[in-house]
């Protein structure tokens, strides 16, 4: 049996950590949930063009109409017309494959692991240049992009420029040219006059953070790019385990497995996640989870932002777990509690 863990080891292993109640943190809007990998929150198909799976995975309805997420698998190389969303703005982060952006009248090609933020009001338009290609992508707030979704697919192909025009115009959503083609021969610019990109294997201010001392945990994209609405990190693992079972009392948590087996508590309830599968943790209810396999890459983010940039710059800077004491006070510095060891797992 292992009982290693990114954060602390026996120190949350100690009764002085634990908590009879949790009456005191606010309820949460929904009881959590799995999505597993090639599903749709609700169950519902959309897919863009009738052929290209395109599946919600957080509902507006869960947050409150804060954020809406989905997830893109290409299956031709096409794209959305030119256009601008009124009211959101959209981020991108490449799964797989290669794709081609235009922000403004400006291009940039993205691989798997970059990601992308589109502001609103700026026209944005994106191609898929390799064969296959998945994105992950979030709206923030959620607007009516599922509304639209499943509009547009209720239509079909035989809808009218006219009545399409018209679902664009309920959604907070304006065409203003064509899409661009996967040859596009355009050059690419150095950088982007409107949002940014954060590279693969980077952060987003440059900053390096690892876990232990071994395992990246960039972030992507900051509360400061979203009004504290939205943090979005990338954990690549590279030991088994996990942090020690908490709660967040104001900000709901999500994690998209990459790569590799992860084990999840939520409340009293336990769930094994593979690639694809998605994890929805409520505020106020006791989380964690385990590493499984030796490597592990997790997409994650966190809705409102709260502190927890800063929680894991302070973590970074230490080399291995904190001591009891510390361990605890760095939980309830940034606004979380301990109230249990880290999951137990076998080999």
């Amino acid at each position: 049996m292992q009982r290693r863990n990114f954060i602390l080891t026996t120190a949350i292993a100690l009764p002085a950590f634990a908590c009879s109640s949790l009456k005191k943190f606010e309820v949460p809007s929904t009881k959590g949930y799995v999505v597993k990998s090639g599903a749709s929150r609700f169950g519902v198909p959309t897919p863009f063009r009738g052929v290209n799976p395109n599946d919600l995975k957080i509902s507006a309805r869960d947050t409150g109409g804060l954020l809406s997420t989905f997830e893109y698998t290409g299956v031709e190389k096409t794209g959305p017309a030119l256009h601008r969303h009124f009211y959101q703005d959209e981020i991108f982060y490449v799964l797989e494959g290669a794709y081609l952006f235009q922000v403004g009248q400006e291009k940039q090609i993205l691989g798997a692991g970059d990601v992308i933020f589109l502001p609103r009001n700026i026209p944005h338009t994106w191609v898929q240049m390799s064969d296959s290609g998945k994105l992950f992508y979030f709206l923030q707030p959620a607007g009516k992009m599922e509304e639209f979704f499943l509009k547009m697919n209720a239509l079909g192909s035989k809808a009218t420029a006219e009545e399409r025009d018209k679902i664009h115009v309920e959604c907070g959503i304006e065409t203003v040219g064509p899409g661009i083609s996967a040859t596009d021969q355009t050059p690419t610019s150095l950088s982007l006059s409107n949002g940014f990109i954060t590279k693969s294997g980077r952060g987003r201010f440059g900053e390096t953070t690892k876990i232990n001392g071994a395992s990246p945990n960039d972030l992507k994209v900051s509360g400061q790019d979203t009004g504290d609405a939205l943090s979005i990190f990338e954990y690549t693992g590279k030991e088994k385990g996990g942090p020690p079972l908490h709660v967040h009392p104001h900000q709901d948590e999500v994690f998209y497995v990459m790569q590799g087996e992860y084990l999840f508590q939520l409340g009293q309830d336990k769930h094994r996640l593979k690639s694809g599968d998605m994890i929805f943790l409520p505020r106020g209810i006791p989380h964690a989870f385990a590493q499984l396999t030796d490597l592990g890459k997790m997409l994650f983010f966190f809705q409102p932002s709260g502190k927890m940039e800063d929680f894991f710059r302070a973590l970074g800077k230490m080399q291995g777990p904190p001591a009891p004491e510390q361990g605890a006070k760095l939980f309830e510095d940034h606004d979380m509690k301990i109230v249990g060891p880290p999951l137990q797992y076998g080999e």
